[in-house]
């Protein structure tokens, strides 16, 4: 699926019950998790990334845990009403690749960690 203001695909995973788990080794896709109960941990230290790239996660109960290269700019934004987000700085560079994490849900919070 593309969104129509881009060219970059957009990979879903959906999972009712249970969490998504990824490791990307190649140029990732723009990701949607939708886990009504699960969360999901995805690991980009060894992919290719481009420019920008963003990880959608939507559930009731489950957090984000990211694992990304040294020098990767991360943004994240999004709601939960319990549940923190814990992001250690980096020194990254102007041109230096950025995620964009957005997270909701009710139970669950996002964590990253630099590889």
């Amino acid at each position: 699926m593309t969104n129509p203001n881009s060219s970059k695909r957009i990979d879903w995973r959906i999972a009712l019950l249970g969490g998504h788990k990824q490791r990307v080794t190649g140029a990732p896709a723009d990701t949607v998790v939708v886990t009504p109960i699960g969360g999901a941990d995805v690991d980009l230290s060894d992919a290719e990334l481009p420019a920008r790239t963003t990880l959608t996660k939507v559930s009731l109960l489950g957090g984000v845990k990211l694992r990304v290269p040294a020098g990767v700019d991360v943004e994240v934004e999004g709601f939960h009403l319990l549940g923190g987000r814990r992001v250690p700085p980096a020194a990254a560079s102007p041109s230096a690749p950025v995620v964009r994490v957005r997270a909701y849900g009710i139970v669950g919070g996002v964590e990253v960690s630099r590889a």
